[in-house]
């Protein structure tokens, strides 16, 4: 079943993982995020684009059943929990030794986590893509992210 606000969609996608320092109790714990490959979808403006680039998605709020089922097996610490000052809640990481949320934008607008500033970063990152089709409804969005061409596909 498709999200009712999906802004994104896609034939494929890929499941990201790496590792990042917690904020709370400063140990790494091992992290997932979603990342679309191009050719997927963005809806803009009541109507469909055609993106011909890479992206990681964050800030997601809704998933189809299929793909939530599959990160929760997977990832059995991503849960929705809303971040103070968000509206909405999204799927977020969290940590595997304190159990606290990890924020998204930690792992996706700092460097580091899901937005590696050196190519050994960009290598610490596995994408392994997921030959269904993909809908969600995010609000974080980052077409061709520097380094994503280093990222290491299984």
């Amino acid at each position: 079943m498709q999200p009712s606000n999906a802004n994104l969609r896609s034939p494929s996608y890929f499941i990201a993982r790496t590792q990042a320092r917690c904020e709370h109790c400063d140990q790494l714990s091992n992290v997932i995020a979603l990342a679309l490959p191009p050719g997927h979808e963005v809806q803009l403006d009541g109507g469909w684009e055609y993106v011909d680039g890479n992206a990681f998605i964050f800030y997601v709020e809704e998933l189809a059943a299929p793909i939530s089922r599959r990160l929760m097996q997977i990832a059995p610490l991503l849960g929705r929990e809303r971040e103070e000052g968000h509206r909405h809640a999204y799927w977020a990481n969290h940590c595997e030794h304190c159990g606290l949320m990890l924020s998204d934008d930690t792992l996706h607008c700092e460097p580091g986590g899901f937005m590696p500033t050196q190519p050994d970063e960009a290598a610490a990152i596995q994408l392994t893509r997921v030959a269904e089709a993909f809908s969600a409804e995010a609000a974080g969005y980052a077409l061709e992210p520097e380094l994503f061409s280093l990222i290491r596909r299984l």
